[in-house]
């Protein structure tokens, strides 16, 4: 969630905001002339986006396509409902060891480019 303010607001509230950014990791959008121009976020939340974005970066072996990450959350959400089939528990079974496989990868990778 995020909340959006003028730029002469965040100029002068901008201690505050900072604090309020750090405790509760929300995000503080700044507007000029009514036009988002700058983010203001947690030093933790842009980490993790710079490292996401690098580790997506390092191409398709390092995340699950967009495709089965899709057919995933169908199936757990079916799972959940007690509603899969056997072949659907055996597809879903796959899907998690090569999520499995991806964020191990991930993991390794992350020693090198921090």
């Amino acid at each position: 969630m995020s909340v959006k303010v003028s730029a002469h607001e965040a100029q002068a509230r901008l201690s505050e905001m900072l604090d309020d950014v750090v405790k509760s990791g929300q995000e503080v959008i700044v507007q000029r002339n009514g036009k988002d121009c700058a983010v203001l976020v947690s030093i933790e939340a842009w980490r993790r986006r710079t490292l996401k974005n690098r580790l997506d970066a390092l191409g398709p072996a390092y995340r699950l396509s967009r495709a089965k990450e899709g057919r995933a959350e169908e199936l757990l959400s079916r799972n959940q409902e007690g509603l899969l089939t056997a072949k659907e528990r055996r597809e879903l079974a796959r899907l998690l060891r090569d999520t499995e496989t991806i964020l191990t990868r991930r993991s390794k990778a992350l020693d090198r480019i921090r």
